[in-house]
C-alpha cells in the first residue's frame, strides 16, 4: 500500500489531521491496534467550552454525557469554587465521530493493525494485522505519529522503551454511582498527602461519576491501588458516591513537557508530542489543535514539494511551549512542599491554574 501520508494512532490527535489532510485532499491512510475507536477509554473525559472551537459538539450531541459550570479545588482543609465550563464527554462517540468524519472525507482507515517497524529510510511501516495475522506494508511520504504517551517509536522510527529522563502520572479509574440525588453541577479535584505529585478526581456522568487518582513516577513510588482505595474511602464515607464499583481503567500522562516534534519528514502530536498539560493532565483540546495544524503543514509540504515542519515546531511552540514550561516548574517547585493539608491549603492557588495567584 501506498500513500502521501501515514498516520499512526487514531485518537483526537490522528484522527484530527487526518481529518484535515482529507478536507485538504491528501490522500492518508489512519492506523490503530484497536477494533473499537475510542475504547477502552482511558481518560477522565473532561474538555473545556473551548472544544467548539474545533469540533462542533453542537453536530454530536452523543458525545457528551453532561455539562459541568464549576470546578471545585478540595485542599482537605478548604472547597475552593471556580467557574470551570466544559463537558464530560463520551470518549468513545467523541473519538469515533472524529474519525467517520475524516473517513467520509477520504481517510482510508486500518484497524486492527499493530506497527511492527518503521524503516525510516525508505519511508515504509511494517504492521501485522491482528484479525488474520497477516503482515502490512504502508509507503508514505510523510509519517505522523500520534499514538499517545505509549508511543513505542522515536523520530527516527526506531522501537524505545518509555523515556526515563520524562515523567509520567500512572492514573486509574472507576465508575461509581454518585448519590446526591441532585447529581452535580461541578467536577471535584482532591489534593491529598495520599496521592503525592498529583490528585484525585470525581467527574459527574449524569447519576454516575469517573473517579480516580493520579500518581507520578518514578517520582514516588506508593502504589496506585492504595492511593485509590484511600481516596473511594474517604469520598465513600462523606456520602458523596456509592460502595458499586462499574469497570476499571488506567492511564498515562506525559508531565515533562513537549517532546522534539519533527525529524525530517516525520512528526508527532498530541501526548506522543508531550502536549498534555503537567499539572492538570488536560490534554484533548491541545490534541486535536496539533492534529488540525500539522495535517496543514504536511498537506502544504505535500502540495509546494518543500518540507514546512520546521513551521509547524515554531507554530506548536508558539502555543504552547510557554504555558507547558510554566507548568513544569511549578511542579517541580510546589508538589515536594504538599506534604500535608496546611501546606496543601497554602500552595495550590499557585499551583492549580483556575486560580488568578498561579499567574502572578
Amino acid at each position: 500500500m501506498r500513500t502521501a501520508a501515514a498516520i499512526i494512532g487514531a485518537g483526537p490527535a490522528g484522527a484530527s489531521c487526518a481529518y484535515s489532510l482529507s478536507l485538504k485532499g491528501i490522500e492518508n491512510v489512519l492506523i490503530d491496534k484497536r477494533k473499537i475507536i475510542g475504547f477502552p477509554v482511558q481518560c477522565a473525559e473532561l474538555v473545556s467550552r473551548n472544544i467548539n472551537q474545533f469540533v462542533n459538539l453542537a453536530e454530536i450531541p452523543s458525545a457528551v454525557n453532561q455539562k459541568v459550570s464549576f470546578m471545585d479545588i478540595d485542599t482537605g482543609k478548604n472547597i475552593y469554587r471556580s467557574e470551570g465550563k466544559g463537558y464530560i464527554l463520551n470518549r468513545e462517540v467523541f473519538d469515533g465521530y472524529i474519525v467517520k468524519s475524516a473517513v467520509k472525507a477520504g481517510t482510508n482507515l486500518v484497524k486492527q493493525t499493530n506497527i511492527l517497524k518503521i524503516n525510516a529510510d525508505e519511508n515504509k511501516i511494517t504492521g501485522l494485522r491482528i484479525a488474520d495475522n497477516k503482515p502490512i506494508e504502508i509507503n508514505y511520504d510523510y509519517l505522523i505519529i500520534a499514538a499517545g504517551p505509549k508511543n513505542s517509536f522515536d523520530l527516527r522510527g526506531n522501537f524505545k522503551q518509555r523515556l526515563k529522563n520524562k515523567s509520567y502520572i500512572f492514573a486509574t479509574q472507576v465508575r461509581a454511582d454518585i448519590l446526591k440525588e441532585e447529581g452535580l453541577d461541578s467536577t471535584i479535584c482532591y489534593f491529598r498527602s495520599y496521592i503525592p505529585y498529583g490528585y484525585g478526581w470525581v467527574f459527574p456522568k449524569g447519576r454516575f461519576a469517573n473517579v480516580g487518582i493520579g500518581i507520578e513516577k518514578p517520582r514516588v513510588d506508593m502504589p496506585l491501588s492504595s492511593s485509590l482505595n484511600n481516596f473511594l474511602n474517604e469520598i465513600r464515607n462523606k456520602g458523596l458516591i456509592g460502595s458499586n464499583i462499574y469497570g476499571k481503567t488506567s492511564g498515562l500522562v506525559p508531565v515533562s513537557g513537549l517532546n522534539d516534534l519533527y525529524s525530517g519528514n516525520i512528526a508527532l502530536c498530541g501526548d506522543a508530542a508531550g502536549l498534555t498539560h503537567p499539572i492538570t493532565g488536560a490534554g484533548i483540546v491541545s490534541a486535536v489543535i496539533s492534529g488540525n495544524l500539522l495535517g496543514g503543514y504536511v498537506a502544504e509540504s505535500l502540495k509546494t514539494s518543500k518540507n514546512l515542519l520546521e513551521e509547524y515546531k515554531e507554530e506548536i511552540e508558539s502555543i504552547f511551549k510557554t504555558p507547558l514550561s510554566t507548568a513544569s516548574k511549578k511542579r517541580s517547585e510546589f508538589y515536594p512542599r504538599m506534604t500535608d493539608a496546611d501546606n496543601i491549603d497554602k500552595l495550590i492557588k499557585r499551583l492549580w491554574p483556575s486560580f488568578e495567584e498561579y499567574y502572578e
